[in-house]
C-alpha cells in the first residue's frame, strides 16, 4: 500500500482492475472503513476519467474487454454497504460484487436475508466468502470443502442463486485450498494489491482500500496499473511453509527495473536483489515474522506495471 509517481501515461495495455471494500461509514474500524467522503471522491474519479464498471465475474474473458474497466467488490455483507454504502453506488449507476460469509447473516452489524435479496433486486451480484469467514490455510481438507458446501447450500436456499466466484477470507490460502476451490468455483479472489491477471485464476489480487488507504492517490495508482506478463513469484505456495528467506520474481519479457517492496507486521523489510534474464533473486535481510508476508513488484514503462502477492506465515 503506497503511492507510485507516474512517468508516462498508459499508452500499449488497457488496464482491468479490481478494488476491494469492506465497511462504509463506521469510523471505529478503520482498517476496514472507507467513509461516505472517500467512496463518492473515489466513484467521481473513476467516472470522471471514463472507466467502465463491470461485475468481478465479466473480467474472466479480458480479451473481450475493449477499454479500461473497474470492478468493485464488497466483503463480508456489513450492514453498513447496505445503509450507507448501496445508495452510493446506486447514485453513480455502478455494478457492485458482495462476498458473503453465511455464518454471520443476521448477527450484530451484518445484513439480514431480506436485505440480501433486497439486494438482489437492486442487481448486485452476490458470491461466495465461505460459511464462516475462517482462514483456509488453516483448515483440512474435509473443512474447507464444508466451508464451501455449507455456504453454497444456505445461499442457494435463501436466494436461489448458486456463485460461481469466490474470496478468501483475510486473502489467506494455500495450493491445496486454490484446488478445492477450483472444483466448485470459475475463479478465486485475494485481498492482496495488484493489478488484473488472469495467469492465476484462484488467487486474483484486489486494491484494498479503507481509510487510511483511500486517498485519490491511491485510487488512481490501483485503477490504472498494468498487469506483468506471465509474472510467477517462488516459492508458489501461499502458505509458506517451511519459511524462506528467497524467493524468485520471473516475468516475461525480463525483470529489468522492477522494483520490489516487501513488508511484514513489523514493517519494510530490506532485500538483495539479483537479476538473470527473466528471473529476479529477492534475499530479505531478515527472516519474515509470522502473518501476513506481501510483495508488491512495480516497474514504470509506458505505463506502471503492478504485481502483488501475499503469503501466509505460520
Amino acid at each position: 500500500c503506497y503511492s507510485i509517481s507516474y512517468a508516462t501515461t498508459i499508452t500499449d495495455t488497457i488496464p482491468n482492475n479490481l478494488l476491494m471494500y469492506h465497511r462504509f461509514g463506521e469510523s471505529k474500524y478503520p482498517s476496514t472503513n472507507t467513509t461516505k467522503e472517500q467512496l463518492e471522491e473515489h466513484l467521481s474519479y473513476l467516472t470522471e476519467n471514463n472507466f467502465d464498471f463491470i461485475f468481478a465475474r465479466d473480467l474472466l474473458k479480458p480479451e473481450t474487454l475493449s477499454k479500461k474497466t473497474i470492478s468493485i467488490t464488497v466483503d463480508d455483507a456489513y450492514l453498513s454497504f447496505y445503509e450507507v454504502g448501496l445508495p452510493i453506488f446506486e447514485k453513480f449507476n455502478i455494478p457492485v460484487t458482495l462476498f458473503l460469509n453465511t455464518e454471520n447473516v443476521g448477527g450484530n452489524n451484518y445484513m439480514s436475508w431480506k436485505q440480501l435479496q433486497d439486494t438482489l433486486t437492486r442487481g448486485i451480484d452476490i458470491q461466495n466468502h465461505t460459511h464462516s469467514h475462517s482462514s483456509l490455510s488453516a483448515l483440512s481438507d474435509e473443512e474447507i470443502i464444508n466451508e464451501i458446501e455449507k455456504s453454497q447450500q444456505l445461499i442457494f436456499k435463501n436466494l436461489g442463486i448458486t456463485p460461481n466466484l469466490f474470496a478468501y477470507p483475510f486473502g489467506e490460502n494455500s495450493l491445496k485450498a486454490q484446488g478445492i476451490v477450483s472444483n466448485y468455483f470459475d475463479a478465486a479472489f485475494g485481498q492482496h494489491s495488484g493489478a488484473f491477471s488472469i495467469d492465476q485464476k484462484y488467487y486474483i489480487p484486489r486494491f484494498p482500500l479503507n481509510e487510511n488507504y483511500g486517498s485519490l492517490d491511491r485510487i488512481r495508482d490501483a485503477a490504472n496499473s498494468l498487469p506483468f506478463s506471465k509474472a510467477l513469484l517462488q516459492p508458489a505456495d501461499p502458505f509458506l511453509n517451511p519459511v524462506s528467506t528467497r524467493f524468485v520474481l520471473s516475468v516475461e519479457g525480463g525483470v529489468q527495473n522492477v522494483n520490489c517492496f516487501i513488508s511484514d507486521f513489523e514493517g519494510s523489510i530490506g532485500k538483495t536483489t539479483t537479476s538473470l534474464e527473466d528471473k529476479l533473486l529477492i534475499e530479505l535481510d531478515r527472516m519474515p515474522v509470522k502473518g501476513r508476508l506481501r510483495f508488491n513488484c512495480t516497474k514504470v514503462d509506458n505505463g506502471v506495471y503492478w504485481y502483488g502477492y501475499q503469503y501466509l506465515i505460520n
